[in-house]
């Protein structure tokens, strides 16, 4: 099953791409990387044979640069799933495979898909657009507050707002198709990391905590693992079997999970692919979560996926009101600390809130971790020149 020597195809070159290539150097065999991504400012280019510019949204674009690939990997869910398929049908390998994407790239159908095979999810009704949605509030058919989240192109936050009342659908709402949930009353949020390799072989990986920037809700901070009680693991372990149970085949699910006030774990998205609450895996897992989906995409086995110490990884995000070519502070600082372990993205140029790089602080307790992620937070900034 293992194929030396294959062309491998990333779509596309950001910062989980780079570290997937990362992983598996220690093991390449004369494999050859080609990428296709939109954009000239991308951190893959480094580490490509070839590199092919087209939208990873058009049919074309990915179709014409799969016939190129033998293995073909997804660093996000927002491709062509048609292109996708047709590579499929051609004989190509493609992870995560395109019935999977289409589910998981439009909101709507995801959520139906956990309904259909009893995945607990908050509860939601789908709007085809704001006029649909003023008409059920209107009729007292919403119950205030909840959140609107577009069924296509989310991500880090986008097209997800809170709606308080009427007068927010008309200020804040989208006209777009969309669900609409009901406001969970979160206590904490965490990230279970699952999947199969090609060999029929399950893992998973310790349950990660996440702890999220409150203005944007992207992730400043995730764990290596958490303390929870006997009630809450074994709703996270049935959680894991369902979706293993639902999602055949090989592949790596990354699954954001909700604990609610009453003490449920729902179910609040699915990625189909390695995720940002997994880099502390790369200094703090036997085997890190990018290493393990080159394992799967390539025909290995599946490694070790218990933790070797405990972990925090600390995101570093482009500075508010600045713009333009980066200037890194204090990450000299950061490198010279024990055990204290810095990425950056090779990213050119920074924006408010763009993912630059991240820090993972490796101790014998979490309670020491946290010390030296307080610290460093207050050591790095991510500015323009």
């Amino acid at each position: 099953m293992i194929q030396p020597n294959q062309t491998i195809g990333f779509i596309t070159g950001g910062q989980l791409g780079q570290m997937m290539i990362q992983s598996f150097l220690p093991f390449r065999q004369n494999e050859k990387i080609l990428i296709l991504d939109g954009n000239k400012d991308f951190p893959c280019a480094p580490y490509a044979n070839e590199v092919f510019t087209g939208s990873s949204k058009d049919f074309n674009s990915v179709l014409e640069f799969g016939k190129k690939c033998d293995t073909i990997i997804l660093e996000f869910e927002h491709v062509n799933a048609d292109a996708l398929q047709e590579l499929e049908n051609l004989g190509k390998k493609v992870f995560c495979q395109a019935k999977y994407i289409k589910i998981i790239q439009n909101k709507g159908i995801q959520k139906d898909f956990y309904t259909k095979n009893n995945i607990p999810t908050s509860k939601y009704i789908k709007i085809k657009n704001k006029q649909e949605f003023l008409e059920l509030a209107k009729n007292n058919k919403i119950e205030f507050p909840v959140m609107q989240k577009t069924f296509l192109d989310g991500y880090d936050g986008g097209g997800v707002t809170k709606i308080n009342s009427l007068a927010d659908i008309n200020t804040k709402g989208f006209d777009a198709e969309s669900i609409i949930e009901e406001c969970i009353n979160i206590t904490r949020e965490f990230s279970l990391i699952c999947g199969r390799d090609q060999h029929g072989n399950e893992f998973e990986y310790p349950l990660i905590e996440q702890f999220f920037h409150e203005k944007t809700n992207i992730v400043d901070c995730i764990t290596s693992h958490c303390e929870i009680n006997i009630n809450t693991q074994s709703q996270v372990d049935a959680i894991a079997k369902k979706i293993l149970t639902s999602f055949t085949g090989a592949g790596l699910w990354a699954v954001e999970l909700f604990l609610d006030t009453s003490g449920n774990v729902l179910v609040n998205e699915i990625a189909p692919r390695v995720h940002n609450s997994g880099h502390q895996s790369i200094e703090g897992n036997y085997c890190s979560q990018f290493e393990q989906y080159m394992r799967i995409a390539l025909g290995y086995s599946i490694g070790n996926t218990a933790e070797i110490k405990p972990s925090i990884t600390l995101n570093l995000l482009g500075a508010e009101n600045h713009i333009g070519a980066v200037k890194y502070i204090g990450i000299e600082n950061a490198m010279n600390m024990k055990n204290v372990a810095v990425h950056l993205y090779g990213k050119i140029s920074t924006k408010p809130n763009r993912k630059m790089g991240h820090v993972t602080v490796t101790r014998n307790t979490l309670d020491e971790c946290w010390k030296v992620i307080k610290i460093l937070k207050n050591t790095i900034k991510i500015i323009s020149e």
